[in-house]
């Protein structure tokens, strides 16, 4: 399941069947996540392209105008006040602003991403056309961190704008000092691996060989030829794709959480990027290695609650030195591993969608 989708789905699970109502894309290559039926319904208005496939932006494409009339439909059909929709999918937020200019719904856009900062050549004049005309559509831009918050509120005074965070359904295990680390020293990495972090990844991955009794095992549902291609899976390092995460995060005596230094994505990306697998790291009860830029929000969120050992340095030396002071320091392990629970707090779905109905009803 992709970030922007457990996202909504934790979210969802807040909500009610008569409150809420979820559209969207069905999977071709999984199994659609089992669905209460008490649960706000889900309702499939397009079908969705092989992920190791190429051709899933013209798929969308084609189907644009089925899209949008299933919207309208939608909406018209439950007599939707308000449409709440998740971008980085741009057919999705288009065909949003439509359906609310139409039906005069009032417009909540959930940006996941930058999209005009972070779209270049022939596709940069229709993204600022339609984030200009989404941003003046709306009652509320929801983001997904306070660094978004900053960005565009320093790039568009006078936006409504308010961080809506990622939020999570389990309970928060109590505090227990985690183990001392076995022969060989277990860490592990998971999530999508990609422009947002492949650089760090890769840099990772050549530093857990030149630590002596290591290894290194990647959980991602990521295709193992990509990982093969940009060099990312060499000797000792494992690939994972487990049907769940946690329990397998909480096998590991150090958790990695990469984040890109540079690659294909613009500055400000970087800058703002808060990763999904970040609260599953908190929840995981190990200790966070977090190798990560030192001027991006990410960076700045873990310092202030004190909740991983800061790698900022884009050098493989460095993370080595991080991995062995993790490996030695017992003391450390347990204050970050306190503090990341505390703050997994912040992270609650019941907390996040309390946020989301006050915005809505003050709208």
């Amino acid at each position: 399941m992709s970030g922007a989708a457990a996202v909504v789905r934790n979210l969802a699970q807040q909500f009610s069947r008569h409150e809420l109502i979820i559209g969207g894309e069905l999977p071709v290559d999984r199994q659609p996540t089992p669905w209460g039926s008490q649960l706000p319904e889900v309702v499939y208005l397009i079908r969705g392209w092989p992920a190791a496939r190429r051709g899933a932006r013209w798929w969308r494409l084609v189907q644009l105008p089925v899209l949008l009339l299933r919207c309208l439909r939608l909406v018209r059909q439950h007599r939707c006040s308000a449409i709440v929709v998740v971008f980085p999918k741009v057919e999705f937020l288009l065909v949003a602003y439509l359906t609310a200019t139409w039906t005069g719904a009032r417009l909540f856009p959930y940006f996941h991403n930058t999209y005009l900062e972070n779209t270049e050549g022939i596709h940069r004049r229709f993204a600022r056309w339609l984030q200009g005309r989404v941003f003046r559509k709306a009652a509320h831009v929801f983001v997904m961190s306070e660094g978004m918050v900053d960005l565009y509120r320093e790039r568009y005074p006078g936006l409504r704008c308010s961080a809506l965070l990622h939020s999570f359904n389990d309970d928060i295990p109590p505090f227990v000092p985690p183990p001392s680390p076995k022969a060989p020293v277990r860490l592990m990495l998971s999530g999508n691996i990609n422009e947002s972090c492949r650089d760090a990844t890769a840099r990772v991955c050549v530093a857990v060989g030149q630590v002596r009794d290591a290894s290194l095992t990647i959980l991602s549902a990521t295709p193992r030829v990509l990982l093969e291609r940009w060099g990312v899976l060499r000797d000792g390092i494992r690939h994972e794709t487990p049907p769940e995460l946690l329990p397998r995060l909480r096998e590991a005596d150090i958790v990695v959480l990469p984040h890109g230094f540079t690659g294909g994505y613009a500055a400000e990306e970087y800058r703002t990027i808060f990763p999904t697998r970040t609260i599953e790291y908190l929840l995981s009860g190990r200790p966070i290695l977090a190798h990560v830029p030192p001027d991006c929000y990410l960076a700045r969120f873990l310092s202030e609650h004190d909740c991983a050992l800061i790698v900022d340095e884009p050098s493989v030396e460095a993370v080595v030195e991080g991995i062995t002071r993790l490996r030695s320091d017992g003391d450390l392990r347990s204050r970050l591993v306190r503090n990341a629970l505390r703050t997994a707090e912040l992270f609650r779905a019941v907390r996040v969608a309390a946020t989301l109905r006050a915005r809505l009803q003050m709208a």
